[in-house]
């Protein structure tokens, strides 16, 4: 497993989609810039919704790529693909499917049950 080109190649695919969202945002802006009274412009809630909802993904795909600064970080640090709870090996299925994963299986699972 080369743990570099899977953080590379996640980062890859969240900047792709942090760039359309941000399109998006643009977008939205200039609708935005064009009416007044929310309050009786029926696009008016469309538009904050929308604009609230692509908000909340920029923050979400901003969050995922600063883990994968940190995972990047794990990787130089050889300490890539060891849960930060138990010290167990991380399953590289589970590493492909989230690079950045600091918990094994086993360690997620139980902080979900709390």
């Amino acid at each position: 497993m080369d743990a570099r080109a899977l953080i590379a190649d996640r980062r890859a695919v969240v900047l792709e989609k942090r760039d359309a969202v941000e399109r998006e945002l643009v977008s939205i802006r200039a609708a935005r810039g064009e009416w007044t009274d929310e309050e009786h412009d029926p696009e008016g809630f469309t538009l904050t919704h929308e604009w609230s909802r692509l908000e909340g993904t920029r923050a979400e795909l901003e969050t995922e790529l600063a883990e994968l600064d940190a995972a990047d970080a794990r990787v130089a640090s050889s300490t890539y693909g060891v849960c930060a709870r138990c010290g167990q090996p991380i399953p590289e299925p589970q590493l492909e499917r989230r690079p950045a994963r600091t918990l094994c299986v086993a360690c997620t699972d139980r902080l979900a049950r709390r």
